[in-house]
């Protein structure tokens, strides 16, 4: 068996996973022309994004750009925020004029904008993350600072999204690739989560993350 190594900002990238899923999974509802199906799907994307773009704009993006020659402002990052921001208006109003059309074409104008946010960010970003630290353990130190950034609400809302949705969505790997990240980054408040994890994955895949040490 492959020796197993942890990567830190493997947090962040599958945070991106996840909410790829969710929009996927907004947009099948939104064809299915279940209204109140969308409306469900659109509040826990909604749950998780709000904490990932703090996430990103308070501590990843200040962090990126004072270790690498402001990348991420060079880069307009930022911008892709504001702009998701109107598309995200768009369908909250069309969900209220109870509108199946104007919530299809709400999401079919939002579907390009919100992968080509996802995409620009990994390809800047992603490959800076090796450079943050030397070691893992300073890497894993950089995302203990966004993670503590609002704990309750990761607690709440953003970990139990992103573990279904990683737990339904994708193979085992990627899943203990999320947890294993959250474990090295946490160090002893990791113990606060176990029970989160746990009700959140699918039982055979909290088996294994049993197996390998994740949980108790």
């Amino acid at each position: 068996m492959s020796e197993f190594n942890v990567r830190p900002f493997a947090f962040m990238r599958l945070t991106h996973e996840a909410l790829r899923a969710g929009f996927a999974a907004m947009s099948a509802a939104a064809e299915r022309g279940d209204l109140e199906q969308v409306g469900l799907e659109l509040t826990a994307l909604q749950g998780a994004i709000q904490l990932h773009a703090r996430h990103e704009e308070e501590v990843f993006f200040p962090l990126l750009d004072r270790l690498f020659d402001d990348a991420v402002l060079n880069a307009n990052l930022r911008d892709a925020h504001e702009r998701e921001d109107k598309y995200e208006a768009a369908l909250i109003a069309a969900l209220e004029a109870e509108d199946i059309d104007a919530v299809r074409d709400a999401i079919t104008a939002w579907a390009p904008s919100f992968e080509k946010h996802l995409v620009d960010e990994e390809e800047v970003m992603m490959p800076l993350t090796q450079r943050v630290h030397e070691t893992v353990e300073g890497r894993a130190a950089a995302v203990a600072d966004i993670v503590a950034l609002d704990w309750s609400t990761f607690q709440e809302k953003q970990l139990p999204y992103v573990l279904r949705s990683l737990s339904d969505t994708k193979p085992y790997g990627p899943l203990r690739m999320y947890v294993a990240a959250v474990e090295i980054s946490t160090g002893e408040r990791f113990s606060e989560l176990q029970s989160i994890i746990a009700t959140n994955v699918a039982p055979e895949k909290a088996d294994l993350l049993r197996q390998h040490g994740h949980l108790t």
